[in-house]
């Protein structure tokens, strides 16, 4: 008798204290997945994509956007601005998939002053395979998601319960107690580059000739494993062309810029994964029709001029240095000066 009471005291201390850790989490909500209904620029968070979407609202007179993923990070809205005259938003994100970048694509057009898109293409992009599921979470963003599959509501409650009681997530809700001022809204991604000493003879990069090497290699095998492998999905190029042609045509300027591979990933993606490199190939194809509904390309799929395969230019297989990311843009850049002279 006494060890079945033992059991249920037992039973019932645990119960009592994932209440407890659920009722923490709820409150502090480091990831704003349950408090968050609408953007609010005012509300501290962990939640990259929710501040993505926080500076937009943060920054109305923005005229520049930038959308990339990770390797979209590098690239100085600063110096853009510095550069033109524009106001200029980096709105990259680690990991963002289409979705992701039509998301903050539509809540750009409703809240900014936007004038000119630059859309830094990923082929996994048009792979579904994630489907978003970091803007899924959060409540205030999952409305944009137009054209992307979404749990239905019974499935996703459960998995908002779930996250309530998990570690990572008690875990996030102690750092964000403790670190509340590193939360600061800037202008995205590459904010806070020193893009003078990108452009420097003394910038080298952050890697060495060989943890370059072995960086490439570790990237390589990762993509051609699973990140570009799978065939793109049709149904998320329609969105994809589309959204960007309607933007297109009411006036915005939009360029999508084709990105490179280290070259020497693209050796050996070219050597040994011929498939994977031919649908690049027909996705290259794709984007140039773009050209026809009055989408800008440009094409870096085969590097990028004044560049070569050193630390200076590359931090892996797939992500290039702040140097190679202006290089990559400067004659962009310079077009747009060329234009507001002559106007």
């Amino acid at each position: 008798m006494n060890s079945l009471k033992s059991l249920f005291i037992l039973a019932g201390s645990i119960v009592v204290l994932l209440l407890g850790i659920a009722a923490f989490n709820y409150q502090i909500d480091p990831q704003c997945y349950y408090g968050c209904k609408e953007i609010d620029p005012n509300r501290a968070t962990l939640n990259t994509y929710y501040q993505v979407a926080q500076r937009i609202l943060a920054f109305p007179k923005t005229e520049v956007v930038i959308l990339g993923s990770s390797r979209g990070e590098n690239t100085p809205p600063l110096w853009i601005e510095e550069k033109t005259g524009l106001k200029t938003l980096n709105l990259s994100a680690s990991g963002a998939e289409l979705g992701t970048k039509l998301a903050f694509l539509t809540i750009a057009k409703e809240n900014t002053q936007l004038k000119k898109v630059i859309w830094l293409a990923d082929y996994f992009e048009l792979i579904s395979e994630n489907a978003d599921a970091k803007i899924k979470n959060t409540p205030a963003l999952r409305k944009y998601l137009e054209g992307v599959v979404v749990d239905g509501e019974f499935r996703q409650k459960l998995h908002d319960i779930q996250g309530l009681i998990d570690h990572n997530t008690l875990e996030a809700s102690i750092y964000f107690l403790n670190n509340k001022d590193k939360t600061k809204l800037t202008q995205g991604a590459g904010s806070d580059i020193d893009y003078r000493f990108c452009e420097s003879s003394e910038f080298k990069g952050k890697e060495t000739t060989e943890s370059l090497k072995k960086e490439v290699d570790l990237l390589y095998q990762s993509y051609t494993s699973a990140v570009i492998k799978p065939l793109q999905n049709k149904k998320a190029w329609n969105n994809f062309a589309n959204e960007l042609a309607s933007v297109a045509q009411k006036g915005v300027d939009v360029y999508v810029v084709i990105t490179p591979y280290h070259p020497e990933f693209l050796r050996r993606l070219k050597a040994e994964h011929k498939d994977i490199y031919e649908n690049h190939l027909k996705w290259i194809e794709n984007i140039q029709g773009l050209a026809s509904q009055g989408i800008k390309v440009l094409n870096y799929f085969d590097g990028i001029s004044h560049t070569d395969e050193s630390p200076t230019y590359w931090n892996d297989g797939v992500h290039f240095t702040c140097r190679s990311s202006m290089l990559m843009l400067e004659d962009l850049v310079k077009s747009w000066n060329q234009r507001s002279e002559t106007k």
